[in-house]
């Protein structure tokens, strides 16, 4: 069974009005096909959900994540963020998303599954992120939307 690290933008996406269609995608992966993995979170996933300001929508996004195991943020996964910053695959001003894309990776984990398309699910962020990690004694790690692993599925 392959694991699979969700960040915050998907199980927000289940409580995401300004965009049915996303709610809709992700509410199906959920319901359909999120057995077919063994799912991590992270402390730093939980943190920038915790940071909503509306406590209704933060407590229905918490309570979906709340059986799932907590992976913590390692030195070595806050060095490995530095270094994808320092080797401009991820924008400085996207300090958390490195952090995702390593706790990913120093965890061995699988998949990263986001709807983080400003600085995550790109063909050339994971293509960047894999060369990387190859050379760098790091496993390669899948990036993918919910609607990117569904497809790949059917």
């Amino acid at each position: 069974m392959k694991s699979l690290y969700l960040d915050p933008s998907v199980p927000s996406a289940c409580h995401e009005k300004a965009q049915p269609e996303r709610r809709k995608t992700t509410w199906r992966w959920w319901k359909e096909r999120i057995d077919r993995y063994r799912v991590v979170v992270s402390n730093l996933t939980i943190e920038e959900i915790e940071a909503l300001q509306t406590a209704e929508k933060r407590e229905a996004i918490l309570s979906l994540i709340s059986d799932f195991p907590v992976i913590e943020k390692t030195p070595s996964a806050q060095r490995l963020a530095k270094r994808y910053i320092r080797e401009r695959i991820i924008p400085i001003n996207a300090a958390n998303d490195a952090l995702h894309i390593s706790l990913v990776a120093t965890h061995s984990i699988d998949i990263l599954l986001s709807w983080n398309f400003a600085h995550l699910v790109k063909p050339q962020v994971e293509r960047k992120i894999n060369a990387f990690n190859l050379t760098s004694g790091y496993p390669r790690i899948k990036i993918a939307s919910p609607k990117d692993l569904m497809e790949e599925e059917s």
